[in-house]
């Protein structure tokens, strides 16, 4: 078929009107959407992740990797819990109930729980257990502390490495006593243990200040500030180091009071859980009994020293008491021997009786006075309260005095002196009774609060917890593996949708091409066994191919105007599917009835005869060479109708050999022997071949890979054709994978839907 016969050129600009108004048409339908940026939907993010999903598995395998490091690698700490009971009232003896009042003291949960945390208690207790003394054993950097905690097995872990100095595992260290100067408080002593039980003590830029044995006190040198240490145990092979620092009682309390946790069980329980977190089991247990016993035995010396204090203050005054009562009944008695007795009148017997009894209610109050101003303050409401009964009562026994002035002589005196010795007997009997109460209700009473639970010491550690830490790793892992991909996704500069590159190259494209599995699979037995069959024979109900058979007809549109029927596919690089592209069009053209023949012309790196199961050479480069005539360098295929020309050898300057005039002559005449001719040439990007080749194409295809190349690049690519005097008539978008919506650029939902019914319609056959 002659180029006369294909066409002239009226009917070439008649044939390109209907493709310009198509993409007159796509423009208007791109502006009448506007472009405007949307939010992307649920459905798009799913398919992001989908497409992304080995950056999302690879992320949340490190993220477990991570996790998992975590739990070898951590030291575990353990936790402990004490339970105390704080009752709201002391518990007396039955039957001393009037004397009771004096241990009401109204403890709620929350200020017992303030008193346990508090800095006098827990520096107590860091004076009793010495925990202001630090020794622990000097670990290797990183991996030293996880390797010493899951070594397994008696004994001490040898020393990998020669690394002595570093403890393994096994090593023990007890100081009972450690005292050092002032400006050595807080400062990182090493201990280094020597043959025999023996160590020696360094401190920085000091040298060794102490030499000792197990089990005797070691003082410092002399000429050294005072120090002394005393250690109690020591298990470590010669030459390990141990880390020996002396903390200020009060840092450390200051430190046990942050960490540790007070709260009460339930609402008004008066159950107070107190739990701590150590990475000794044995030593959080310690600490926490300790805290308890030290907190009940404040708290029971605090109350008994107020009713100490009350009964030193009742039996201080009995003396004087006593002393009144004696006076008061020698005097009645010289009054009653010296006068005789004395009858008193109904009215004197009276007032004797209650001026009695306002005295003896104005000495308990005074009683009572005195054991709350010990108690309470002045302005105390209970205390003002007491003054305002006293001052009521004087007021009346004042009145009654005068009264009593009324009296005869006689009369008068006996009432007095009857009145002072009754009133000095009962008061002295009241204050002893009272001194003697409580010192039955001291014996007897029962402390408030108690120990319900001790702490033990626990058998698993608290953390890391394993579970935990797992799914935790796992949720970061997915979460921060979605992210990653859709950063990715974001970062991705490579264009996926067809309109997108007519819009912004205007390059019109003439297939869009999806990702196929069969393809794949084909490829892969390919390397295994040789030929790899074309995707357009091997599976012709594939979606893949169904779009190849709609670009072989828009490729038979262009041919109707083209200046010749040689049609040349190239890209922009390598691996972007020229190849297959090329074979599988050839063999769709083939079977459309027409005469094709192929040509391998990337003389460079050709490999098309791999999917003939033929030889490289006689081929391409042997015509143009004159090595082999044209006959004898193409070679017929399976498919009726297909001839292939292959690369031939590989010669050392194919671009001379794309730019020699054999080049075109040769094409020229595959033009007349054949309806169709494929050429295959070089990525343009790469090399100028495909230029020199598509010089004489009237067909000229760029292959695009989906989300590889770039706006940028693809405006490159045909910027540097046109200065070569190469026109792309179309672009095809191939491996284009289903994104968010499962689109391929605007004709993708078609696709999508109609892909069930296609693969049918090949099975059905």
């Amino acid at each position: 078929m002659s180029n006369t016969t294909r066409g002239t050129g009226t009917r070439a600009e008649g044939s390109r009107a209907p493709s310009t108004t198509r993409g007159s048409a796509r423009v208007g339908r791109r502006e009448a959407l506007g472009h405007v940026a949307e939010a992307p939907s649920i459905a798009q993010l799913a398919w992001t992740i989908l497409e992304y999903r080995y950056t999302v598995l690879v992320v949340v395998v490190l993220a477990l990797g991570l996790a998992v490091l975590r739990l070898v690698t951590a030291v575990p700490s353990y936790e402990s819990s004490v339970l105390v009971q704080v009752e709201g009232r002391t518990k007396t003896v039955p039957g001393f109930s009037d004397v009771s009042p004096l241990f009401d003291r109204e403890s709620p949960a929350e200020a017992e729980m303030r008193i346990v945390r508090s800095r006098p208690l827990l520096q107590a207790v860091v004076e009793d257990l010495a925990l202001d003394i630090e020794a622990r054993p000097r670990r290797a950097p990183l991996l030293g502390a996880a390797f010493a905690w899951w070594r397994a097995g008696p004994g001490l872990a040898p020393a990998p490495f020669g690394l002595t100095r570093y403890a393994w595992g096994g090593e023990r260290i007890g100081i009972a006593r450690l005292e050092v100067p002032a400006e050595l408080v807080g400062e990182r002593l090493t201990l280094t243990a020597r043959e025999g039980g023996r160590y020696d003590v360094a401190a920085p830029e000091r040298g060794v200040i102490l030499e000792g044995e197990v089990g005797k006190p070691a003082p410092s040198r002399s000429g050294l500030p005072r120090a002394e240490i005393l250690v109690s145990e020591l298990v470590a092979r010669p030459g390990t180091e141990f880390v020996v620092v002396k903390r200020s009682a009060g840092d450390v309390a200051d430190a046990l009071q942050a960490s540790l946790r007070v709260a009460e069980q339930g609402k008004a329980t008066g159950v107070v859980e107190v739990s701590l977190e150590d990475r000794s089991a044995p030593r959080v247990a310690t600490i926490l009994n300790a805290i308890a016993e030290t907190y009940v035995r404040q708290h029971g010396e605090r109350t008994s020293a107020e009713v100490t204090k009350t009964l030193r203050l009742l039996e201080s005054q009995l003396p004087a008491l006593k002393a009144n009562m004696d006076k008061a009944d020698v005097a009645l008695n010289a009054f009653r021997r010296d006068a005789g007795a004395v009858n008193l009148s109904a009215e004197g017997e009276s007032m004797l009786s209650r001026a009695t009894d306002l005295d003896k209610k104005i000495a308990e109050l005074e009683v009572e006075a005195a054991e709350l101003q010990q108690r309470y303050s002045a302005g105390y409401p209970a205390v003002l309260a007491l003054e305002e009964r006293l001052k009521n009562l004087r007021a009346q026994r004042t009145a009654l005095d005068q009264h009593m002035r009324a009296l005869p002589g006689r009369e008068l005196e006996a009432a007095r002196l009857s009145r002072s010795s009754r009133l000095a007997t009962e008061l002295y009997l009241n204050v002893q009774n009272r001194a003697q109460e409580l010192r039955i209700v001291k014996a007897g009473w029962i402390e408030s609060v108690r120990v319900l639970e001790p702490a033990v010491v626990p058998a698993r550690p608290a953390s890391p917890k394993r579970d935990a830490t797992i799914v935790l790793g796992l949720l970061l892992g997915i979460g921060a593996g979605v992210a990653a991909a859709l950063v990715r996704k974001g970062l991705d500069e490579g264009v996926e949708d067809p309109d997108e590159i007519e819009a912004r190259t205007g390059l019109p494209v003439f297939g869009a091409i999806p990702r196929s599995a069969a393809q794949r699979a084909l490829e892969r037995r390919g390397r295994r066994r040789g030929p790899v069959e074309p995707l357009s024979l091997a599976a012709p109900g594939d979606v893949a191919v169904e779009d190849l058979r709609n670009l072989r007809t828009s490729v038979q549109f262009a041919l109707v105007g083209a200046k010749n029927n040689i049609i040349t596919i190239s890209g922009p690089a390598p691996r972007v599917g020229k190849s297959f592209v090329s074979v599988n069009l050839a063999h769709l053209l083939a079977g459309a009835g027409r005469r094709v023949v192929l040509v391998d012309a990337d003389l460079r790196r050709g490999r098309l005869h791999r999917h003939f199961g033929v030889e490289r050479h006689p081929g391409l480069s042997d015509v143009l060479l004159g090595a082999a005539t044209l006959e004898t360098a193409v070679q017929t295929t399976a498919v009726p109708q297909l001839s292939f020309l292959p690369t031939g050898p590989l010669p050392s300057n194919p671009g001379e050999l794309a730019a020699s005039p054999r080049m075109e002559e040769l094409l020229d005449e595959l033009s007349r022997r054949y309806d169709a001719v494929v050429v295959d040439t070089p990525p343009i990007l790469s090399v100028t071949d495909s230029a020199l080749v598509g010089r004489h194409a009237g067909v000229n295809l760029l292959v695009l890979r989906a989300g590889e190349q770039t706006v940028r690049e693809i405006a490159f690519t045909l910027r540097r054709l046109a200065q070569n005097g190469v026109e792309i008539r179309g672009g095809i978008l191939n491996d284009l994978r289903p994104s968010a919506g499962g689109r391929y650029g605007r004709y993708g939902g078609y696709r999508l839907y109609s892909a069930y019914y296609v693969q049918k319609d090949w099975r059905d056959r």
